[in-house]
């Protein structure tokens, strides 16, 4: 069994959220990672950890519950009820804690096993959310005298491939530019994926001289791109001379490339 631990960046697909963040500080913080990928088959079970820590000055409590991720083409990136997307994988994991009490400075780790059912028809990737929570707010006073409670979430993506994984043929949904400042660009891309399997791509810009000479190579961040949902990327464009430009862009996913042609014009 091969499991893979990727971190994710600070954003809305690093799934680290802060509710009432007004100098809210984490007492509970996730030591391995905020994704985990299983490699299995039919009718397997595995097993997977999350270390987390106390790093407050008094006990804590952690709360443990599933939720579904759900990314359309639209642009929604909602937490859903487990259970509720297509290739949920909610009710095959358990964990063995809902709820835990941590000592300050303590650390544990929180326990989740997959069972994979027998069913032929299950081929690709499956996921769902380990939500991660210190239940016990934190009181932060404001000036007024008004107490508000603060705490964060961490939101675990669980990945289980089922079957010999297959990149799929991803396709260009939308390419435009934007015009950010007078000789910066950015070009904005939705990436889709049609398939089964979840892929991280990357976005590589290659751009050339009206006489074929390759000027620059840009590229994007890798970034999870779920079956039957898509993907927005920007590369931002600039230190070029105004003029006209050839380039390709090219999508790159391990072993599998694919690209379009596209014309730049700085003015």
């Amino acid at each position: 069994m091969y499991v893979k631990q990727i971190s994710l960046s600070l954003r809305f697909l690093l799934f680290l959220f802060l509710f009432h963040s007004l100098s809210a500080t984490a007492k509970i913080v996730v030591l391995n990672g905020l994704t985990h990928i299983h490699n299995t088959g039919l009718g397997q079970v595995v097993t997977g950890k999350i270390q987390v820590k106390n790093v407050g000055l008094k006990p804590e409590k952690v709360l443990v519950y599933k939720r579904d991720l759900l990314q359309t083409c639209d642009g929604k990136n909602d937490f859903a009820v487990a259970g509720s997307q297509e290739r949920s994988s909610a009710k095959w994991l358990e964990t063995n804690i809902d709820e835990k009490l941590l000592k300050e400075g303590e650390e544990y780790e929180i326990l989740y096993t997959i069972r994979i059912p027998q069913e032929n028809v299950l081929n690709g990737s499956y996921w769902s959310m380990l939500m991660i929570e210190g239940a016990d707010p934190v009181n932060e006073e404001l000036q007024k005298g008004v107490s508000i409670g603060s705490k964060i979430r961490y939101a675990i993506q669980v990945i289980t491939d089922i079957g010999t994984v297959e990149n799929p043929k991803l396709s260009f949904e939308n390419i435009f530019f934007k015009k950010t400042s007078p000789l910066i660009k950015t070009v904005n891309v939705k990436l889709r994926n049609p398939g089964t399997f979840m892929v991280r791509p990357k976005l590589l810009l290659e751009i050339y001289s009206k006489d074929g000479q390759k000027l620059k190579v840009l590229e994007s961040t890798s970034q999870k791109v779920y079956p039957l949902s898509c993907k927005d990327y920007e590369i931002e464009i600039k230190d070029l001379p105004k003029g006209t430009y050839d380039a390709i862009l090219v999508a790159d996913y391990g072993a599998d490339l694919f690209g379009t042609n596209l014309v730049i014009e700085i003015e």
